[in-house]
């Protein structure tokens, strides 16, 4: 069974009908469970971590919608057939259904299996492989933990690859909960002093 896990800030009646479209569209047998913490994004990603124990897991955003069917079956399988894979994402769509925000120097496809070319995928609906690696709680808010994280997979995996699955598109809102403002300026500070640039 696959876990798939929520970090969100919202209560778990906020997001019912999310859990519920998650479950019933997955195309695999999988639990969903969701952290429902008045925390950080990366204090609620930790939270997600320590709460499920399939390998690989799942973890996605509350503000997807639209889910195909199959999904997560199918961001499951990625991960089987390409060993060095560590993140898989699959194609993020914006609300009117065409191509969302995605990280990573990533191609826009209808169709097929394609890699981030800058090693990095955004953590709204991802599948990876359990490690020992955790979310730096030094960021507040929410932005540029999923960059970290990302960077501390390259650094714990030098031959890691970044993959998106193009076959499956998923609407994210984007809602950007608390990134803006005194959140986005102490995040970025804190990662460029960590590592450098975001690329």
């Amino acid at each position: 069974m696959i876990d798939i896990v929520i970090p969100t800030m919202k209560d778990i009646n906020e997001i019912e009908s999310l859990v519920n479209e998650a479950w019933r569209t997955a195309g695999c047998k999988v639990q969903v469970m969701a952290t429902c913490q008045k925390v950080s994004a990366a204090c609620n990603r930790n939270r997600s971590l320590d709460i499920s124990s399939s390998d690989p897991l799942i973890m996605i955003d509350d503000d997807l919608e639209n889910f195909q069917e199959g999904w997560a079956a199918a961001l499951v399988q990625v991960l089987e057939e390409h060993p060095k894979c560590v993140m898989v994402s699959p194609q993020l769509a914006d609300p009117s259904g065409g191509p969302g925000y995605m990280m990573g120097g990533c191609q826009v496809k209808r169709t097929g299996v394609t890699a981030a070319r800058l090693k990095e995928l955004p953590t709204a609906c991802i599948a990876i492989r359990r490690n020992d690696i955790r979310f730096d709680e030094h960021f507040i808010g929410s932005g540029f933990e999923d960059n970290d994280y990302c960077r501390q997979l390259c650094q714990l995996y030098p031959d890691a690859e970044f993959l998106v699955c193009h076959d499956v598109w998923i609407v994210h809102r984007n809602e950007k909960k608390k990134q803006h403002g005194e959140y986005w300026d102490h995040n970025k500070a804190y990662f460029e002093k960590k590592w450098g640039e975001k690329r």
